[in-house]
């Protein structure tokens, strides 16, 4: 998989992704959500970030090592916040 192409500036474009999962989903539905977009694996290390209007969390997968920050509701972040 390639690198985004590059914005007018000459930086690459950022793509926005957002989890699926609801806040009441099964633990496997919301691990399925952060699985790696490259291999596939569930083998992922995250961490949260929340601020007073935005949510993340960090994905790095440790099977290939690709890393993405995916956007999360108020209900997705407290339930990976519960979760650890």
């Amino acid at each position: 998989m390639g690198y985004p192409p590059p914005a007018g500036n000459g930086e690459p474009m950022r793509f926005t992704e957002t989890a699926n999962f609801r806040g009441d989903d099964q633990s496997c539905l919301v691990e399925a959500s952060l699985a790696c977009r490259v291999c596939l694996s569930g083998q992922i290390d995250w961490s949260l970030r929340v601020a007073d209007w935005d949510h993340e969390v960090v994905c790095r997968c440790r099977a290939c090592g690709d890393e993405r920050v995916v956007s999360l509701t108020g209900d997705q972040a407290l339930r990976l916040a519960l979760t650890r």
